[in-house]
């Protein structure tokens, strides 16, 4: 089976999750429900009204555009705390880490990585407010 940059890209996310996962011990429902609560308070951030909060939150383009932008994250993180690995009682720490990291996602303290959340940014957000005024154009 040929490989794709999507395959590949959903290969290297799985990985870095599961890597992140076994390092703070999250299970993969604490995971999830984390990254949407952080997704949903992001968009609130946005300072939106509730109608195009209700929009941007139901839109795959969205989702995708997170999801890539928590694996960026994450990948830092691992590479940051990876040396912790197996050592004793810093879950806490570790957890408040991860957590920290990903709540300041639009302020993001590396510059590369800045660099490419915002530059992504504006392509998706490009798209995804095309999908929408096209989907609801009134002539």
């Amino acid at each position: 089976m040929k490989e794709t940059i999507k395959t590949v890209n959903l290969n290297r996310s799985a990985s870095i999750r599961g890597k992140v996962m076994a390092l703070a011990r999250y299970s993969e429902q604490q995971m999830n429900t984390m990254m949407f609560d952080f997704a949903i308070a992001y968009l609130q951030d946005m300072n939106m009204g509730e109608e195009w909060l209700a929009i941007w939150s139901k839109e795959t383009l969205f989702w995708g555009w997170w999801r890539q932008q928590w694996t960026l994250v994450d990948e830092v993180y691992w590479y940051k705390y990876a040396g912790n690995q197996g050592r004793e009682n810093i879950e806490n720490e570790l957890r408040s880490r991860y957590e920290k990291l990903h709540q300041s996602i639009d302020r993001f303290p590396d510059n590369i990585v800045y660099e490419k959340i915002h530059a992504s940014y504006e392509v998706a957000s490009g798209e995804i407010l095309k999908k929408i005024t096209g989907k609801n154009r009134v002539y």
